[in-house]
């Protein structure tokens, strides 16, 4: 624990921070503002901050430091004392419980640590500015890489493309490049492990070694890495010319590609040579076809010379992350083959191999029913083991399936900045304007990330184009061959090796001829000398099929070629992966149920008793009565009417409902088709909901009051509109002032909220600094104190919190980024399921329960309330990322979490309860207006009839027309 605190604390220091001429420097941009505003609050603090701000802060820090010197003063007194009390008493320097190393070398590192300086700051403070400053420019690097990224092409958050269009996209030339690489490595890996067994052989040779001889270097001479002797990357940097092209017009790599003076070199190339075209815009290099315009140069200088260095090494990178993804799948096949890696010493292999070439299987694809997938379809979802050949079910497969495919999507998700950047080549104008911020934000610095968030929504804008780009033009190699390892041996390939000694004879001879050895290789890949041969359906072909012609769509079961490089791809690419879950936004429409005999109350039977009164003659007339005028006569008569009457009226009012009702599901539709796109930002989606839900609330009352005006100047009016009115009107008020509720929200806080969470949370890392330079002094204090840590004293807790406040604004860049793609993420994952749980309010198929009649009819909308909730909750706690990871990281290492940042996010509630009052007031104010209207429009249409009443409702009482009493209607 000291070393790794002394290491970070050297690393904080500024002076010692990275050796001279490193590429790698927390130094702050001279820019950064949020240097300025440490300046602001500080002043000059010797050699960390400087301006012309006020001094004050040092002025105070100056009698402060000179106080808790003195108190510095009275722990070193109280040392001594006690310190020489124990000493005496114990006869052990400085007693047994106080450390006679370290609290001498606290007292005098704590005491020089309170030594104020000219400024009025201790060295204390001024190491905990230096550390606070590296914290700075630590979160400036890390938003300049985001910056960096986004300017090249890349976005913040990208959906997964479908596997039948990253698999089998751009005419399958990533997949034939991704076979040529698997069965390559195969080779590479299979051949250093036979060379080393023969390596090992020859050096187990006492009598008449060959080592002493020809195959002196070879004996001598360790079998290097043959996966990690090519680095694509590399290759492609060392081929470019000037422009950026290779002279040969592609790049192209041997496998392997040991340097020409090692004694391996031989061997170059005997797996192939794997070629890709550079990236290029209409044949030409990205930078020349940039610069070939004025805009385009505009561009390009935007971007940066590093910035398209990256994008055109784009290709290259993503080569190099399939090659890294297969190598793992190469080294379990070699693994698995029992000729090339036999079993240790003592070991017994209970059940029968595979086959000749593989211990176990490698596994083949399933179908959701729980069959082996015979072709290619939508249910081959899942990998297991093929039971009809040895080993069955008793084993796991070696691989999950998705191993190739994985591969492929890897080179997709790479790559796809540097598409991203070629596809905008067509809009260069709007492709530079969405950059013209970015210099602006790297030299402003991070404390101001949370303005640029719109600019990083727009720079970034995914689009379901952009989600179906694949590479095209590759120039990767159409098909693979293995006549390079064939050519190490004679043709009959039984005895001797081919003459010359060198290239693949070469192989041959430090090999000793052994040919069962390169067979095995070989039929790894492509399934020769695979045993027993029976097996071998006859219809297989032992050639992928190359670039541009359809995959296979026949799986490989039932032999031997389930366990080969050929096999396993055939077989991998059956499996359908998801995709992206969640791009199909739920869908949401009136459901209609009407029952109107559910809402018929009749009257009940009644057994009328005689009660207190004495019969007449034993005859008990009350109930007789009773039982004859009201469950005879009126009863009867009431419930044959109220079936009938009820009925009519409940279905005319329940009608008369549904028009409303629908107009106003098509204002919420409308409202909400923003936040149903799912390649929108999130922020912005909800803005746009609340406008459209602010302008269609407020039109709507438009509609009113032309309602309110046919109520009163038309008999017909005022009876096709007056159930409406009294019926529906109620209702729909409060949904659509929950609809202007919910738009000045999303409309007004919402787009808002990024900002003011990351602007708050920098302030409040502001105050976390001024608590540490007022801790400071007290910290050194601490480390005086001979009691506590041996190191530190009681000042060890103070570590992990300047620890947070170095972090906290990189942490706080890394919150944003991870919050804008966690609200993108959050809404998929509700889309993903909120369709199949509304289908029981929405009276899905199946559904248990039985929305009718009016409950019906308000489905849809609280369907739409309850979507907008969480679609609204989930964007809002996903930027709460930004306060909650400086506060909670630090706990994965012993500290203690902090309030600073959810403290901060707390303020923006009140900005959120200012934006919903003002809200309610203009609503309030809007209903005023409304009844002013509404009570204008009656006093004209009374005088223009000749003082007949209105033929309106209060749209806010529900009275009918022609107030309490009624009236006349004149037309």
């Amino acid at each position: 624990m000291n070393k790794w605190v002394a290491a970070f604390l050297i690393l904080c220091t500024p002076i010692l921070a990275f050796a001279e001429g490193s590429s790698i420097s927390f130094a702050p941009p001279p820019s950064d503002w949020s240097i300025v505003f440490l300046g602001d609050l500080f002043g000059v603090v010797d050699g960390v901050l400087h301006g012309t701000g006020s001094q004050i802060m040092g002025a105070i820090f100056g009698v402060f430091n000179s106080a808790i010197l003195a108190l510095g003063g009275i722990v070193i007194m109280y040392t001594l004392l006690v310190s020489t009390m124990n000493t005496a008493h114990e006869g052990e320097v400085l007693g047994s419980k106080w450390s006679s190393i370290w609290v001498p070398m606290r007292s005098a590192l704590g005491m020089s640590l309170l030594i104020p300086k000219a400024s009025g700051y201790c060295v204390m403070q001024i190491f905990f500015m230096s550390i606070v400053v590296q914290g700075v420019g630590a979160a400036d690097k890390i938003w300049n890489a985001a910056l960096n990224y986004l300017n090249r092409g890349g976005v913040i958050v990208q959906p997964q493309q479908k596997s039948s269009q990253s698999f089998a996209g751009a005419n399958n030339q990533v997949q034939a490049g991704a076979t040529y690489l698997l069965s390559a490595e195969v080779c590479m890996l299979g051949i250093q492990t036979a060379l080393k067994l023969a390596q090992q052989t020859l050096q187990q040779q006492t009598i008449a070694s060959p080592c002493t001889g020809a195959l002196q270097s070879f004996c001598n001479t360790p079998i290097p890495d043959f996966i990690g002797s090519v680095n694509f990357v590399s290759i492609q940097q060392n081929q470019a010319s000037s422009q950026g092209l290779p002279p040969s017009g592609q790049f192209s790599a041997t496998l392997p590609a040991f340097p020409n003076n090692t004694p391996f070199a031989i061997l170059n190339g005997i797996c192939g040579t794997f070629t890709w075209n550079p990236v290029n815009i209409k044949g030409q290099s990205l930078q020349s076809a940039l610069n070939a315009t004025t805009a385009g140069a505009q561009l390009a200088a935007t971007i940066g010379s590093s910035g398209l260095e990256a994008a055109s090494l784009g290709r290259a990178i993503a080569i190099q992350q399939m090659y890294l993804d297969l190598s793992s799948v190469a080294q379990v096949m070699i693994s698995n083959n029992p000729i090339l890696t036999p079993p240790q010493a003592g070991g017994q292999n209970t059940t029968p191999n595979f086959s000749s070439i593989a211990v176990s299987q490698y596994g083949v694809p399933y179908m959701s029913t729980g069959q082996a997938c015979q072709n290619t379809g939508p249910n081959c979802v899942s990998w297991g083991s093929d039971p009809n050949l040895p080993g069955g079910n008793n084993t796991a497969p070696l691989f999950s399936g998705t191993e190739f495919q994985g591969a492929i999507e890897d080179y997709s998700g790479i790559i796809l900045p540097t598409l991203n950047l070629i596809n905008q080549f067509n809009n260069i104008s709007t492709a530079t304007n969405s950059r013209q911020f970015i210099q602006d934000a790297e030299a402003n610095g991070w404390v101001m990330a949370g303005a640029y968030f719109f600019n990083l929504s727009q720079l970034s804008a995914s689009s379901e184009a952009q989600a179906n780009l694949v590479d095209t033009d590759t120039g990767f190699p159409t098909g693979y061959s293995l006549s390079n390892i064939l050519e190490a041996f004679s043709q009959s390939r039984t005895s001797t090796c081919a003459q010359g000694g060198g290239g693949p004879g070469y192989l041959c001879t430090v090999l000793n001829n052994n040919v069962p050895l390169v067979k095995s290789i070989i039929g790894m890949i492509d399934g020769s000398y695979a045993t027993p041969a029976a097996s071998l359906p006859l219809s297989y072909s032992k050639a992928v099929p190359s670039a541009g012609t359809a995959f296979a769509q026949k799986s490989v079961l039932g032999s031997p070629l389930e366990a080969t490089v050929y096999g396993f791809i055939i077989n991998s690419g059956l499996i359908q992966l998801p995709g992206q879950p969640g791009l199909t936004a739920p869908q949401f429409s009136l459901y209609v149920n009407i029952d109107a005999k559910a809402g018929v109350v009749q009257l009940p039977w009644i057994d009328f008793g005689c009660g207190s009164v004495s019969p007449f003659f034993t005859i008990c007339l009350g109930e007789i009565l009773g039982y004859v005028f009201y469950d005879v006569m009126f009863r009867t008569i009431y419930n044959y009417f109220i079936n009938e009457l009820v009925e009519i009226i409940d279905t005319l009012l329940l009608q008369f409902m549904v028009i409303p009702f629908t107009f106003v599901t098509s204002l919420l539709q409308a409202g909400i088709q923003a936040i149903q796109n799912p390649y929108t930002n999130p922020i912005v989606a909800l803005a746009q909901m609340g406008i459209q839900f602010i302008n269609e609330a407020n039109n709507f009352w438009i509609t009113v009051t032309s309602w309110e005006i046919l109520a009163n100047i038309s008999i017909i009016g005022m009876l096709a509109l007056w159930p409406i009115m009294v019926m529906a009107l109620p209702i729909i008020a409060a949904w659509l002032s929950t609809m202007v509720v919910i738009g000045f929200n999303t409309a007004y806080y919402i787009p808002l909220l990024p900002y003011m969470i990351f602007t708050f949370g920098g302030i409040a890392w502001l105050m976390a600094v001024i608590e540490a330079m007022v801790a400071a002094p007290i910290v050194a204090l601490g480390v005086t104190h001979p009691e506590g840590h041996e190191a530190f004293g009681k000042g060890e807790h103070a570590i992990m919190i300047i620890l947070n406040i170095f972090l906290r604004p990189s942490m706080m860049i890394i919150g944003y980024i991870s919050a804008i793609a966690l609200s993108f993420v959050s809404i998929w994952i509700i889309n993903a399921g909120f369709t199949q749980a509304m289908q029981f309010i929405q009276g899905g198929s199946g559904s248990q329960l039985n929305y009718t009649n009016w409950a019906g009819l308000y489905a849809v909308f609280f369907s739409i309330l309850i979507y907008v909730t969480m679609y609204t909750v989930v964007v809002q706690k996903s930027f709460s990322l930004i306060t909650d990871l400086p506060d909670k990281v630090l706990r994965w290492v012993g500290g203690a979490p902090e309030s600073t940042g959810g403290n901060a996010a707390q303020w923006t509630e009140k900005a959120e309860g200012a934006v919903k009052e003002g809200g309610a007031s203009t609503q309030k104010a809007q209903g005023a207006v409304d009844k002013a209207a509404a009570a204008g429009l009656q006093k004209i249409a009374k005088k223009a009839g000749g003082g007949g009443s209105s033929g309106s409702a209060d749209a806010s009482s529900g009275k009918p027309p022609g107030g309490e009493g009624g009236g006349s209607i004149s037309a």
